[in-house]
């Protein structure tokens, strides 16, 4: 699971596309600011970088004033404007948006049908779209990513970021260090490769959770599904306080112990799906 691949790809490929299009916009801002990106549909691609400038480029061709950035403050704002001439045109159509922001500043983005692609933003980040796919790294920060028809796939990279993650329709990876992390969705399954968490908070309706740790220290561990199967990876911690189940499918855990104990509670659903408390 690797989402920097396809998110630096997607930099490349849109960001030549940006200028064939002629719209290449430049502006000085504070190296820890706050930008927000209010956008309809199509998808929007944001990096990080070293400058205190915030670059915008995209394939707005025949309506470029339709996009409107103002800076209020330490605050810049990008976003569609459907009064403007061309406006209305291009919120019912898909375009791309590409934004280079400095990477200390945080971020918003509020999309309808949008994916969204993220890199490199080392600042807070609070991440929503309605339809589509997010895909971000975060930097030891608190994200806030949530979608209704989408996946979720988040890489936390240096320092363990906190992490809420949620969607309706998909599925939720993510990887690296947390400090916590909260991951919901109701049909799709869940899958964590964690180097380290204090707490993990996973739920899902039709759908399978996976989890693969590995723990320096305690941690609470909650992990519910009512069709799936859990799966817990996480080593013979001995401060581990679990609560694990699921109503129809299986449990199956790393320890040679069985799931009881201090902490543990085990209780098997009508199929033989064992939850453990």
């Amino acid at each position: 699971m690797q989402p920097t691949i396809a998110v630096l790809a997607a930099l490349q490929t849109l960001s030549v596309s940006a200028l064939a299009q002629g719209l290449n916009r430049s502006l000085d801002a504070s190296p820890s600011g706050h930008v927000a990106i209010e956008f309809i549909a199509g998808e929007v691609t944001v990096r990080g970088w070293d400058q205190a400038v915030i670059e915008i480029s995209g394939d707005f061709a025949g309506a470029a004033e339709a996009l409107e950035v103002t800076q209020q403050g330490e605050q810049t704002t990008i976003r569609i404007r459907e009064d403007a001439e061309g406006g209305a045109a291009l919120a019912s159509e898909e375009v791309d948006l590409f934004v280079s922001m400095p990477r200390g500043s945080s971020l918003s983005v509020d999309g309808t049908n949008a994916d969204l692609l993220i890199a490199s933003v080392e600042g807070e980040m609070s991440l929503e779209t309605v339809s589509g796919d997010i895909e971000a790294e975060v930097f030891g920060a608190a994200l806030e990513a949530h979608t209704v028809g989408g996946d979720v796939n988040v890489a936390s990279r240096g320092a363990p970021a906190t992490a809420n993650l949620t969607t309706v329709a998909g599925e939720i990876e993510a990887a690296g260090p947390f400090s916590s992390i909260t991951a919901s969705t109701v049909s799709g399954d869940i899958e964590l490769d964690i180097l380290e968490a204090a707490s993990m908070s996973l739920t899902t309706t039709n759908g399978e959770i996976e989890v693969h740790a590995t723990l320096d220290g305690a941690a609470d561990i909650n992990a519910e599904t009512t069709n799936g199967d859990v799966e817990l990876r996480v080593g013979e911690e001995d401060d581990l306080n679990i609560d694990i189940g699921t109503f129809s499918g299986r449990i199956r855990t790393c320890f040679e112990r069985p799931l009881e104990g201090a902490g543990v509670d085990a209780q098997t659903g009508p199929d033989g799906g064992r939850r453990g408390r």
